[in-house]
């Protein structure tokens, strides 16, 4: 256990776990004050903004293929739809942690697409944490 803290995508992991969890929490105030097409607008500047700044740190040359820059778009298009929805769902007034909680969850789609798809296998105690992320929304929405 404690040597899966140590490896690297586990920190990438956790910085993307903090990085989202501002996020999430800016984005809560910014759909106070915006409606959701208007913030996710506005939220596409900083997205443009940390683009430019890799583009430099990488002198200008981008590493493309035809494939990987698709998915690189469609990724871009469903990240946008989904954080237009967020927006909006933040924008009714509703509770913040059962809103971020629910959504949080998208992961579990991403594990049965996987499982489909991609035929990834799970440990049964891996089975029994997603169940208790399902039950966590659940208890979260009531």
């Amino acid at each position: 256990m404690l040597k899966t803290f140590r490896t690297k995508w586990f920190l990438y992991s956790m910085c993307a776990v903090l990085s989202w969890s501002c996020w999430a929490f800016t984005a809560k105030f910014g759909s106070e004050q915006l409606p959701p097409n208007t913030e996710q607008f506005m939220a596409a500047f900083g997205f443009l903004l940390v683009g430019f700044v890799l583009l430099i740190a990488m002198r200008f040359r981008l590493q493309l293929n035809p494939k990987g820059a698709g998915y690189g778009v469609a990724a871009g298009v469903l990240l946008a739809a989904g954080s237009i929805a967020l927006f909006a769902a933040y924008h009714t007034g509703a509770n913040t942690a059962v809103v971020t909680t629910a959504t949080g969850l998208y992961p579990m789609v991403t594990v049965l697409l996987a499982i489909i798809f991609l035929k990834e296998r799970l440990t049964r105690l891996q089975l029994l944490g997603v169940l208790f992320a399902v039950a966590a929304m659940v208890i979260f929405s009531l």
